[in-house]
């Protein structure tokens, strides 16, 4: 935003040293830098789908994988994983479609509304992936509690023992602090990334709001 700054305070100032810009020159500034940052958005959202697929393809042989595999539960965790994926695709389509429109408009509040899009399909986007990795979460752990042999074994000594309640505690507790460990990793991400891509549209959005055409 710094060469956008200076040619504000240049537009601004009255001073003869300086070349005076237009309105029209602030506009060009903004659609350019507002179309960058949908760019980067739509590039981060592809390289985010091809990440997950290289971890998808990494995991084949790790012993985790090979557990779930044991557990036969692939008619579930298939189709977890495609919904994962079509999650991650249409929002890129819907970044691509801002790119285009964001790339094609010559109009101020068309550029504002579709920077309000955009910042919208983003914020979307970062709340379904994490809402959609807590309910696979759960339902990855939920049946790993019921299907795990090694599992149902220390259940059924605890319930020798009159341990149940304190085994399902730790249980319970182990899984929510590592769920909101990864989620919070996972959240975090987002919000560097994706947060500092929207602070820019948003000041991008109030100087738009400022041009009078």
């Amino acid at each position: 935003m710094e060469e956008l700054d200076k040619l504000k305070r240049d537009w601004q100032r009255n001073d003869s040293l300086f070349p005076k810009f237009s309105e029209a020159d602030l506009y060009k500034m903004l659609h350019k830098k507002s179309s960058s940052i949908v760019k980067w958005i739509l590039i981060i959202s592809i390289l985010e789908f091809a990440f997950w697929l290289l971890i998808s393809f990494c995991m084949r042989g790790s012993n985790a994988n090979r557990q779930l595999e044991n557990l036969d539960i692939q008619y579930i965790t298939t189709p977890m994983t495609i919904i994962g994926y079509l999650i991650i695709l249409y929002f890129f389509y819907r970044f691509y479609i801002n790119y285009r429109k964001i790339t094609a408009t010559d109009n101020v509040k068309k550029l504002m509304a579709t920077i309000l899009n955009t910042r919208k399909a983003v914020n979307q986007y970062i709340i379904v992936n994490i809402v959609w990795i807590i309910i696979s979460c759960i339902v990855i752990f939920t049946i790993y509690f019921y299907k795990d042999e090694r599992l149902n074994e220390a259940l059924h000594q605890s319930e020798k023992n009159g341990t149940e309640t304190t085994f399902y505690l730790i249980y319970i507790i182990g899984t929510v602090i590592s769920l909101a460990a990864f989620i919070g990793i996972i959240w975090g991400f987002y919000k560097l990334i994706y947060g500092i891509l929207l602070k820019r549209l948003h000041r991008n959005y109030n100087e738009l709001k400022k041009i009078d055409f």
